[in-house]
């Protein structure tokens, strides 16, 4: 499974955002993964301007690369946009990968502000998803809830009645982006991943508080096992 995160793509695909072409950064990370992996998954701000055209070129820079491929939404993506290229995007989605996982997207876009929220409209379905689950569990969504930044704009305004949810679930893994910044904890016996982002890497704090760190475009490639532990790997630009 492949997670991506944080493309940032402009209506111009030659545009430059802060430094960065976001286009041929994500050309860039792509090319390095596998030709083919069984889900793909894209964690939210795909378009910076909420450009259509960014997520046709989202669309089209994927296509056939995954069995299953999955995109949420971000603090900077349109929902109406990204719609009309995507499809369909409810609160939850339940989908299995494997006999032995399953995956629950989550949409965390709380439109209007850089912070995120489930809300109690998702947290419910969710909740009854878990209980009915035969499988472990993956949890896909774009803001944190347990945040390597302090800032409150870095994670989830409800991350503790999601975290009440999925405590003592079959949720063994919970994927997500924002921060631009990879980061690996595990609490309660869940493990959270953080996608490196394919525009550029942030270090929080400090002043100003984003600063970019330099660091390669990147995404994560995760092995799910079977007995419930995942291998994770690091995939940079080459």
């Amino acid at each position: 499974m492949a997670q991506l995160s944080d493309t940032h793509l402009l209506a111009d695909p030659t545009a430059e955002l802060w430094g960065h072409n976001t286009t041929r950064n994500l050309k860039a990370v792509i090319g390095a993964l596998p030709r083919r992996v069984d889900a793909m998954v894209i964690t939210g701000d795909i378009a910076e301007d909420g450009a259509p055209e960014a997520y046709r070129r989202a669309m089209a820079l994927t296509d056939d690369r995954a069995g299953q491929r999955h995109l949420l939404a971000g603090n900077h993506d349109s929902p109406e946009a990204m719609r009309s290229a995507v499809g369909s995007m409810p609160p939850v989605r339940v989908v299995p990968l494997s006999n032995h996982w399953t995956a629950a997207l989550l949409d965390s876009q709380w439109v209007g502000n850089e912070a995120g929220r489930v809300g109690p409209g998702a947290l419910e379905p969710l909740r009854r998803a878990l209980a009915g689950a035969r499988t472990d569990v993956v949890v896909c969504l774009h803001h944190p809830p347990i945040s390597p930044c302090n800032s409150s704009a870095c994670g989830l305004a409800d991350a503790e009645d999601l975290l009440a949810v999925i405590r003592k679930s079959p949720a063994r893994l919970v994927l997500s982006g924002h921060v631009h910044q990879q980061f690996d904890t595990t609490v309660d016996g869940i493990r959270f991943l953080g996608a490196p982002s394919t525009f550029r890497q942030l270090r929080h704090g400090g002043e100003p508080h984003y600063q970019d760190t330099d660091e390669p475009p990147a995404a994560q490639l995760l092995e799910l096992r079977d007995d419930g532990s995942v291998d994770r790997h690091l995939i940079e630009a080459r």
